[in-house]
C-alpha cells in the first residue's frame, strides 16, 4: 500500500519536473523523486530478504551419488517468535525431482544443519525435521516425484 502511494507520488513528481519550467520547483520535485526511489528500493530489498531470499542450510548426497537433497530456509522467520519457512528439494543429474515446503516451529530462530536427519532408502529419501516448539516431522521424497509427510511422536532436543 505505502509502496504504491510512493510510486504514484514519484510518477507525478517526474511529470511535474518535465512540465514545470521554474528551476526551484523542478529542484524540489527532483529531490522528491530521488527520495521516493530510494524508499522504494529500500522497501523492496527488505521485503525480498525477509520473505523470499533462499538460504541454503545443508545438503545430503545419496550413497551412489545420483541424488542430492537440499535443505533450504525461505526468507527470515516470522517476527516475533514465529514459524521458520523451509523446503526440501530432491535433485538428480537431470534437475529437480520434487520440492516440499513446510514450516518449522523454532521459536523464531533460523533452521540450521542440526535441525535435520537424512536417511536414504532404495525408493526414497527420508528427512526428519526438528524444531524447538514442535514434534519431529518426517518428510519423504520419492525418486519418482511423489511426496509424503508423517508427524512423529518424538521431539529432538536441539
Amino acid at each position: 500500500m505505502i509502496t504504491g502511494i510512493v510510486l504514484v507520488v514519484t510518477i507525478i513528481s517526474i511529470i511535474g519536473c518535465i512540465k514545470i519550467k521554474k528551476p526551484a520547483v523542478r529542484g524540489i520535485l527532483g529531490c522528491l523523486v530521488v527520495i521516493n526511489i530510494m524508499i522504494v528500493v529500500l522497501a523492496g530489498s527488505f521485503t525480498y530478504v525477509t520473505r523470499y531470499k533462499i538460504h541454503d542450510v545443508a545438503y545430503s548426497t545419496s550413497q551412489d551419488g545420483k541424488y542430492v537433497l537440499l535443505f533450504q530456509q525461505v526468507g527470515d522467520p516470522d517476527w516475533p517468535f514465529g514459524h521458520t519457512h523451509a523446503r526440501l528439494i530432491l535433485k538428480d543429474e537431470s534437475g529437480t525431482i520434487a520440492k516440499y515446503s513446510f514450516d518449522v516451529a523454532n521459536d523464531g530462530a533460523n533452521v540450521h544443519s542440526d535441525s535435520w536427519q537424512v536417511t536414504w532408502q532404495d525408493t526414497c529419501v527420508e528427512a526428519v525435521i526438528s524444531g524447538e516448539e514442535q514434534n519431529d516431522c518426517q518428510y519423504i521424497l520419492y525418486y519418482n516425484g511423489k511426496k509424503d509427510s508423517n508427524p512423529l511422536e518424538t521431539q529432538s532436543s536441539l
